[in-house]
Parts: C-alpha cells; sequence; structure tokens
C-alpha cells in the first residue's frame, strides 16, 4: 500500500480539499486492509515505535530493505 501511496503522490498545486479527499480515501483502504480501526491503529503506533526506534524513517526503511532481502534469499 505505501508503494500505491507514493505512486500516487499528489503535486503541490493540487487543492486542499482533493489531497484532503485522497488521503482520507488511502486511510479507509488501510483500515480495511487491516482488518478494522482498532487493528490499524495499532499497526499506525507498531509502525511509529519502529520509525523510532529505528532512528528515522530513512533508517527505518534501510532495516526492511535487508530484511526483504534476507526473506528472499531464504525463500520465505
Amino acid at each position: 500500500m505505501a508503494k500505491r501511496a507514493s505512486a500516487n503522490h499528489a503535486p503541490a498545486s493540487q487543492p486542499a480539499e482533493e489531497r484532503f479527499v485522497e488521503l482520507m480515501l488511502i486511510a479507509a483502504d488501510f483500515v480495511k486492509n487491516c482488518g478494522g480501526l482498532e487493528p490499524a491503529k495499532k499497526a499506525l503506533a507498531d509502525a511509529g515505535q519502529f520509525i523510532q526506534r529505528a532512528g528515522g524513517v530513512a533508517s527505518a526503511e534501510k532495516a526492511l530493505g535487508v530484511l526483504e532481502n534476507l526473506r528472499d534469499k531464504i525463500g520465505a
């Protein structure tokens, strides 16, 4: 979903109302994919905690990339 959200990144000139609607649709899709509002809130809290412990978004992305690479290598 993150890749889809970034692929649909809105240009800076997009009206605020359109950007809000786009964000609400992404949020609704996220909640649906998580299985409801409570699991979505937990997923966001967990992600926030992971990013904080990793020392920022760049470090968290790097760590996830390493994990994905390891998963591909072991064939999981």
